[in-house]
């Protein structure tokens, strides 16, 4: 990871779902239709594998809502998000939630053990190393000691991935000048062993490592659950 690259941060994320809500690009048109109708059925099978009906979830970086519809109907779903206007957007999918609110995912407001489960599609590749062990020690603190974490983690192989790049190769080609599809993807995953390094360093491991088709290649799907008898991120795991 360059050193020059930052972390997104709230207006990052501002700014690219302003720009979605406005279809204003045609990779928010895109992106809109395979959260609807290809990653929301890839998601659904996974979330009814590892949770039982009316479980309690955390949606820990909700984005627009799209991908939780069928969820949100056989389980009770609390969606957070650090953007406000990524929570206007999910309104509009969900105008009946009521468990919404902006929160950031490394100081969570709730209590330890709360959920029985915590999933997320496209964030974690959003962190540097040292907010990826806070984020996960957090996750791993409000679910219970028998919950799970499942979550879309794009690798760096990923179909997604190469698409956006070839776009930004041609952009610079032609434009000269880069395209901000989207904030900065600072860990793509590289290897199982590449995520055990930040599972270890949080508390938990690993039980579920897929990537296959039915995404179209997009996600490595990551599942997750706690070390009974860690406390709390390991010190000097991450350097």
């Amino acid at each position: 990871m360059s050193p020059l690259v930052k972390s997104p941060d709230s207006s990052d994320w501002d700014h690219y779902w302003k720009l979605q809500a406005r279809g204003q690009k045609a990779y928010g048109f895109v992106a809109n239709l395979y959260r609807k109708y290809i990653i929301n059925g890839t998601l659904n099978q996974h979330v009814l594998r590892n949770f039982s009906e009316n479980s309690l979830l955390l949606h820990a970086g909700s984005g627009s809502g799209e991908v939780d519809i069928d969820i949100c109907r056989s389980m009770e779903v609390v969606a957070i998000d650090f953007s406000s206007h990524a929570l206007s957007t999910y309104t509009e999918c969900h105008p009946d939630a009521e468990s919404l609110s902006q929160a950031d995912i490394f100081n969570l407001p709730f209590p330890d053990a709360t959920f029985d489960g915590v999933f997320n599609l496209g964030v974690m590749e959003h962190f540097n190393d040292k907010e990826m062990v806070v984020a996960l020690t957090e996750l791993r603190r409000v679910i219970k000691n028998n919950g799970k974490i499942l979550l879309f983690w794009p690798p760096r192989w990923g179909l997604s991935v190469f698409v956006l790049r070839s776009i930004h190769s041609i952009a610079r080609a032609i434009f000269k000048k880069d395209l901000n599809l989207h904030p900065a993807e600072l860990n793509l995953l590289k290897s199982r062993r590449h995520c055990q390094k930040f599972c270890s360093a949080a508390g938990l491991e690993i039980i579920g490592f897929q990537f296959g088709p039915r995404d179209l290649f997009t996600h490595q799907i990551v599942t997750l659950r706690p070390l009974l008898q860690a406390k709390g991120p390991t010190d000097n795991i991450i350097n």
